[in-house]
C-alpha cells in the first residue's frame, strides 16, 4: 500500500510514518481521533479510506503484539 515516507494526505503533507507515530503516541483508536489530532481528510477527503486502513493495520499489529 504505502511506504513509511509516502504521503497519505498530500494537502497536509502527512506520511504513513506520521500517522502511525500519532496513533501510537496518542493511543488513537478511531478515524475521528486521528482527524481531531491531524486534520487529515478535512481538505478534500480522498485520503479518508487510506487513513482508516492504516489505522486498522496499526490496531491489528498492536493487538497481535499484546498476545
Amino acid at each position: 500500500m504505502f511506504d513509511d515516507k509516502d504521503y497519505v494526505c498530500r494537502h497536509l503533507q502527512l506520511t504513513k510514518e506520521d500517522l502511525i507515530h500519532i496513533i501510537r503516541e496518542k493511543s488513537l483508536t478511531s478515524f475521528q481521533e486521528i482527524q481531531d489530532e491531524t486534520d487529515a481528510g478535512t481538505v478534500c477527503g480522498t485520503c479518508v479510506a487510506d487513513v482508516e486502513e492504516i489505522l486498522k493495520e496499526e490496531l491489528e499489529r498492536q493487538r497481535n503484539n499484546a498476545k
